[in-house]
Formats: C-alpha cells, sequence, structure tokens
C-alpha cells in the first residue's frame, strides 16, 4: 500500500450519478432548460407574424433548439455515464431515421385508408404546398424533444432500472399523459396514444438501440397527418395542409375533435406494427429482462 492510497478518502462506490432517479431528474432539467432558453431566445429574434421573415426565422430557432437539445444531451449523458451518446449517432441513424419516416407515412396512411373504407372521411382541397416545409421542421423539431424525452431519457434509464417491459409501460403511460393536456383530450385519447404510440416508439426505440429510427416515425406521422391530410394532430390544427379531410361518425371510429390517433383504427394499426417491431426486438436479443435496480452501471 503506497502512501498516496493511504491518505486518499474512500471511494463511494458508483457515486450519484449512477443513481436511476439522479439520472432523470438531471437529464429533465437540462433539456427543458435548454426548451425554456430558446423559448425566450425565438420571443425576442422572432418577429410576429404575418412579418416577412417570421416563418424563416421561425424554422432556424427551432432547429437550432434541436440541436441545442440534442449537444446538451450528449454532453449530460458523457459527463453523467462517462459514454458517448451513441443513441443519437446521426450518422449511424441516417438510414433508419429515413426507413422510419416512411413507415409512419404508411401507417398514418393505412389509418386513413380503413376511414375511407369505412366511408367515414370527406376530401377537399388544402391550401397547397404553401407552408409544408415549416411544417415538416415544426415536426421534426417536436419529434427531437419528445423523443429525448421519452425514449432517450426516460425509456432507456427505465430499462436499465427494471427491465424492457417495465420501460415500455412507464414510458407509454407518461407519453399518454402528457398528451392527455392537449385540447379536445379525453380518457380515451389519452389511453390510444399511451397504446398506439406510446408502445409503438418505445419497441422502435429498442429494436435499433438508436433514437432516429423513432424520430422519422413520430415526424412523418404527424406532419402526414396534420400538414399533408389536414387532420388534427393531438388535438391541434395545422394552419396549413396539402389536403383537408374531414371524418364524419363515431367518435370510437374518428377520434372526435381529438383526431384520428384517438381513434381504435390508429390503435390497431400502430399496435400491429409494434408487435412486428417487438418481436424483431426479441429476436435480436434486445429485450431485457426485469430486474429492479436503483443504481445503475
Amino acid at each position: 500500500m503506497t502512501i498516496s492510497s493511504m491518505n486518499a478518502p474512500p471511494a463511494v462506490p458508483g457515486g450519484i450519478s449512477h443513481l436511476a432517479i439522479v439520472r432523470l431528474l438531471v437529464l429533465a432539467a437540462a433539456l427543458i432548460a435548454i426548451v425554456v432558453a430558446t423559448g425566450l431566445v425565438s420571443r425576442f429574434v422572432v418577429p410576429a407574424s404575418p412579418a416577412d421573415l417570421h416563418h424563416n426565422l421561425l424554422m432556424l430557432t427551432n432547429l437550432s433548439s434541436s440541436l441545442a437539445l440534442l449537444l446538451v444531451y450528449a454532453l449530460t449523458i458523457r459527463l453523467m455515464e462517462h459514454r458517448s451518446a451513441t443513441e443519437i449517432d446521426p450518422i449511424r441513424g441516417a438510414p433508419q431515421f429515413l426507413v422510419g419516416a416512411i413507415l409512419g407515412v404508411v401507417l398514418i396512411s393505412a389509418v386513413y385508408a380503413v376511414l375511407w373504407g369505412l366511408h367515414l372521411t370527406h376530401y377537399s382541397a388544402g391550401t397547397g404546398t404553401d407552408g409544408l416545409i415549416g411544417g415538416l421542421v415544426a415536426m421534426f423539431c417536436v419529434a427531437v424533444l419528445e423523443e429525448l424525452l421519452l425514449r432517450a431519457m426516460l425509456f432507456r434509464i427505465v430499462e436499465d432500472a427494471t427491465g424492457t417491459t417495465a420501460a415500455i409501460a412507464v414510458s407509454a403511460v407518461v407519453f399518454g399523459l402528457l398528451h392527455g393536456l392537449n385540447p379536445g383530450a379525453t380518457t380515451i385519447s389519452t389511453i390510444a396514444i399511451a397504446l398506439e404510440a406510446g408502445v409503438l416508439l418505445a419497441v422502435a426505440y429498442a429494436v435499433t438501440r438508436n433514437l432516429w429510427f423513432a424520430i422519422g416515425i413520430h415526424m412523418a406521422w404527424n406532419f402526414t397527418e396534420g400538414d399533408v391530410y389536414g387532420a388534427q394532430v393531438s388535438g391541434g390544427t395545422a394552419s396549413h395542409s396539402l389536403f383537408k379531410i374531414w371524418l364524419a361518425g363515431p367518435n370510437l371510429l374518428t377520434g372526435g375533435t381529438f383526431g384520428p390517433e384517438a381513434s381504435v383504427v390508429a390503435v390497431g394499426v400502430c399496435l400491429f406494427a409494434a408487435i412486428v417491431i417487438g418481436v424483431m426486438v426479441v429476436r435480436r436479443g434486445n429485450w431485457q429482462p426485469a430486474r429492479f435496480q436503483l443504481r445503475l452501471a
């Protein structure tokens, strides 16, 4: 034993940063701080509509916010977990993002195909291509924020502590409850969002261990639903849309004022996709067994 080791204070095994709850709280605080900060900056930088630069500057600040969120997440992971944030690696994630985007378009289009087959849809022209790029950027930024919070942070850390099954359940419930604050939300819409999007996006992350697959699905679903088809997206309505599709029929099938995401059709389509992806998670050996540990590696 050397003199330096005799004088050194005893090490605390793991340290406080290895506690699951600490990682959750620190990551949440860091990401929310960026959202608040960039929101305040945009109030001073982006002129009110209909100023000429409103839309361009709004897109720029939104993209800057997303980049800041990704950088802060990566830095926090480096400081707390002493590793690179491979789950947001854009190079490995680029093809997965593309596949996810295609899947998101296919899924929401399948929902509308079923509703059309049930004679519950009425089509009309929308505002055209005006505003579509801004809508795509907005949906990308929403997807980045929500996937960082719900999948990269909540799902990943809960999974490390309790296993995949519990992590899917917890993250899906929280995702549904957060959308319960949206306009037109009901108990049914909250349950629907938890089942269709909460479960689907969780297994999308689990199958790749890269966030960009889930971001692609999330972004493309929202963009196609609102900015292409002109439907409500989680209770909100896009100001521009390529088409305008009206839904008329039982709320259980159409989703009512919350939009088709609250319909049993969307739940069925997304759960089917989630089961297929879930089987892939198991076959790849990515489904982690149940456990309970507060201190993580």
